[in-house]
């Protein structure tokens, strides 16, 4: 009888193990899944954010006549941060893989405009660099998943 009680013990022991086990791995999983969507929303906002300080300094560039290169730097800017936050708030697959060109775009944003020496640029040269942060993050989070293998 002792052993039948030894027995069923070390049964339940296994098993409490084992479902724990299974929990914090589950949990684990649960954590890095909502931190990629904090991540991502975090990164929709800021790519909202920095489209519209360019916008604004794109129509304060092309009043000075600015040269086609640069306007093009900002509208390439502005695009992929509309694109980028886009697939972000659906949550789309390709999302992760469009940030790490979101954050290449507003770098070379920011630079175009810093080179300007122009204080009316000053805002979009900030959320250029916030923005390619939190893009940089987001491709992070992801942990470089190629979502099209």
């Amino acid at each position: 009888m002792k052993s039948f009680y030894f027995t069923a013990v070390l049964a339940l022991a296994f098993a409490f193990l084992t479902i724990t086990s299974a929990f914090a791995g589950n949990a684990a999983s649960t954590s890095t899944k909502l931190a990629e969507k904090s991540a991502h929303a975090t990164c929709a906002t800021e790519c909202n954010k920095c489209a519209e300080a360019c916008e604004k300094a794109l129509a304060h560039l092309q009043s000075k006549g600015a040269s086609e290169a640069t306007v093009n730097v900002l509208k390439d800017c502005i695009t992929l941060c509309k694109t980028s936050a886009d697939l972000k708030s659906r949550g789309s697959e390709l999302s992760a893989k469009l940030a790490s060109a979101c954050a290449e775009a507003c770098k070379k944003c920011a630079k175009v405009c810093a080179d300007q020496k122009d204080e009316a640029l000053k805002d979009c040269i900030e959320q250029c660099n916030v923005c390619a942060d939190a893009c940089t993050n987001t491709a992070k989070a992801s942990g470089g998943k190629d979502c099209c293998k």
